[in-house]
């Protein structure tokens, strides 16, 4: 069975969004990659049993991260990727605070926190009270690194299998 979704990609500018989506679809990296203009969606295939899942990657623009959390941007979508850089511990604090003020039409949607950079240990600046108070929203916490590669395949797999639980419990 094929099936075919939205997944929207929420961050700070700078995080990784693009980075993650081109490791996931096409299995590269570019290092000297430029910030995204208006909206780029890009198509990536999970296969979860008999089900061929495919994702349709909305990745807003790097400049603007408050037109992420609107209705329109949202709407329509089947899961959601949140994404952070663990070098810089603002971009989770800035996403924790753009999800409370969002709850109302983020809802319940499957979603996934991504920690990108996770290549660069010693850099590596989020704080056990952070990572922590991510924890308490209920998403995987994942950390990767678009880069590498590392667990990058393994989050959007997650975010699949989620997406596809929703869908048995709402037949």
């Amino acid at each position: 069975m094929r099936l075919r979704r939205k997944v929207c990609l929420l961050g700070a500018p700078g995080v990784g969004k693009t980075s993650l989506v081109r490791r996931f679809v096409e299995n590269e990296f570019d290092q000297d990659h430029d910030s995204s203009i208006a909206m780029t969606i890009s198509k990536g295939t999970i296969e979860v049993g008999d089900i061929s899942l495919e994702m349709m990657l909305w990745d807003p623009e790097g400049s603007e991260a408050r037109g992420q959390f609107n209705r329109s941007f949202i709407s329509g979508a089947s899961g959601l990727v949140f994404v952070v850089d663990g070098t810089k511990p603002g971009t989770l604090d800035h996403l924790l605070e753009a999800q409370t003020k969002g709850r109302g039409f983020i809802g319940a949607r499957p979603a996934i926190l991504m920690v990108n950079k996770a290549d660069l240990t010693a850099d590596f600046a989020l704080t056990k009270a952070q990572v922590d108070a991510a924890g308490k929203l209920d998403w995987p916490l994942v950390r990767a690194s678009a880069k590498s590669g590392d667990n990058v395949d393994g989050a959007f797999t997650k975010l699949a299998e989620l997406m596809l639980e929703v869908r048995k419990e709402s037949a």
